[in-house]
Parts: structure tokens; C-alpha cells; sequence
């Protein structure tokens, strides 16, 4: 019998070829988090030097709508896999 895929690495396979081919360089240093149960919640982190922002909502985060909240890595970390 073949052995049943976990349908997340699917999701994760198709993350990181969107990531490389749109942006080759942040795979580099670029970790892909996600929940191990639904709903899947994505997070991408990059390893470089933390800068410690105040507020819920930073300038450089690019939500694509003005004043939206985003989800943190804090709400992610610990809490699923995240493979790099």
C-alpha cells in the first residue's frame, strides 16, 4: 500500500516554489510555519537582525489594506511545525 501524504506538505511545497520563484532570495534565509491542525495558519520569518517595533500594526508589514491587523509569529510560534 502507499502511504498516505499528509496534505500540509502539499501546502508547504506550493508556498515555498510560489516564494522562489516570485522572490528567489527569501528562501534563503526564510522559515515557513504552519499549524499542525486547521485552520492552517501561515507564517513567514526571516533570519536577520530583530529590530524591536512598537505598535500592532508596524509600516514595514505589508497587509495590503491600511490599518488590518496581521497575525504575529508569537500567535504561531510554538504552536504548529515550522521546517527551513
Amino acid at each position: 500500500p502507499t502511504p498516505k501524504i499528509n496534505p500540509l506538505w502539499d501546502i508547504l511545497r506550493a508556498s515555498y516554489h510560489v516564494l522562489n520563484f516570485t522572490n528567489p532570495n527569501i528562501t534563503e534565509h526564510c522559515w515557513l510555519c504552519y499549524d499542525i491542525r486547521p485552520p492552517f495558519y501561515e507564517a513567514i520569518g526571516i533570519a536577520s537582525k530583530v529590530r524591536k517595533v512598537n505598535g500592532a500594526n508596524p509600516a514595514r508589514c505589508l497587509w495590503n489594506e491600511e490599518n488590518r491587523q496581521g497575525m504575529t509569529m508569537s500567535q504561531v510560534s510554538g504552536a504548529g511545525r515550522c521546517i527551513g
